[in-house]
């Protein structure tokens, strides 16, 4: 009887075990729709009278995002994200319970259109985010970068861009 007790002992919590394991990068898997909004700050460099500085709105961007399993074993990730008529941004993740932590990447286009300022440049993103009723991952992404036009420098900053992401 004893052998009986500790052989289901065992098999619980070898069950246990591999139930843990499923909470982090499985909880983040899938496919989501995508939308992204906020505002950067540009800040003159360089100017030779007084330097300016601008708060832009973001463009509203929409897309989809896929995060895949990089390591069944690890909780990385592989995150792609494509936006309608725009570019499509690869990068790896690690998740850690209800949080994803997103590495370091480039947006290599953005477009501000106003009065007489356009710019295109890179930008380095910096995100993490957390993941609400198992369905919807909201992501808190930093940009910053510089660029130039009209022979005018700028540094970009932005700390307040938000992508609400919908799993399909």
């Amino acid at each position: 009887m004893k052998n009986i007790h500790s052989l289901l002992f065992v098999i619980c919590a070898f069950l246990a075990l591999a139930s843990c394991q499923k909470k982090n990068a499985p909880l983040f898997r899938g496919d989501y729709s995508f939308k992204t909004s906020g505002s950067v700050t540009l800040d003159e460099i360089n100017a030779e009278d007084e330097p300016a500085s601008f708060t832009v709105s973001l463009p509203n961007e929409i897309g989809q995002l896929e995060i895949s399993a990089l390591d069944n074993g690890k909780d990385s990730v592989l995150v792609v994200m494509n936006t309608m008529g725009g570019e499509v941004v690869v990068t790896h993740a690690f998740c850690k319970d209800n949080n994803i932590f997103l590495r370091d990447f480039k947006k290599n286009t953005l477009l501000f259109t106003g009065d007489s300022l356009t710019l295109k440049n890179d930008l380095r993103v910096s995100a993490k985010g957390q993941m609400y009723e198992d369905n919807t991952l909201i992501l808190n992404m930093t940009y910053e970068g510089e660029a130039e036009t009209n022979e005018r420098s700028f540094k970009i900053y932005g700390d307040g861009i938000r992508m609400a992401a919908i799993r399909n």
